[in-house]
This record gives structure tokens, sequence and C-alpha cells, in this order.
């Protein structure tokens, strides 16, 4: 029986297998979470503080799962999430490196 709480997108976005672990990577080391900024908006809609720390959660899993829907082909999956990885990461040092000159 697999824990329904377990963020096994997690492991494959580490692998490089999901896309949605590799935009909510970019988008932090970029410095514009989109997981805070969803939080923000329930925040700002007036939602229980138990619903704004839970719906972002499941919200990413069900994101996550029909991943498989949406990209079927594996290798492309892989390309975009290695791609989101790696941009990310080469934009952070531009960004840093450009801010220092």
């Amino acid at each position: 029986m697999e824990n329904p709480f377990a963020i096994a997108w997690l492991w494959r976005g580490f692998r490089g297998n999901s896309v949605t672990f590799a935009a909510l990577f970019a988008s932090l080391v970029l410095g514009a979470s989109i997981a805070g900024g969803f939080t923000r908006l329930l925040m700002s809609l007036g939602v229980h503080w138990l619903y704004v720390l839970v719906v972002p959660g499941f919200l990413f899993s069900w994101l996550s799962k029909k991943e498989l829907l949406w990209l079927p082909d594996e290798s492309k999956r892989k390309l975009y999430a290695r791609g989101l990885i790696a941009g990310s990461i080469v934009g952070a040092i531009l960004i840093g490196w450009l801010r220092d000159s």
C-alpha cells in the first residue's frame, strides 16, 4: 500500500523525470517561488490557514501525476525537466554575476 502523503514526484524530479519538480525547483532558484505565490494568493482570498498548507501539496501532487498524460514521451519529459533545472542554475549564476558588476 502506498502512502498517500508521500511526495514521489520529488524523487522523480531528482532523477530528472518530473517537470513539475523541475518547475518548482527552477522558480525557487530564480527567486520567484510558484508555491509561495500560490500560498499568498490563497491567504489573500481568506482561505483558512490549514488549507493554505495542504492545498498546494495536493495541487502539485496532482500535476505530477498528470505529467504522464500531458507529456507521454519519457525522453521529452527528461529533456524538459533537466533543461529547466540546468537553465535555472545557469540563470541564477548569470543574475548573480550581473548584479556584482
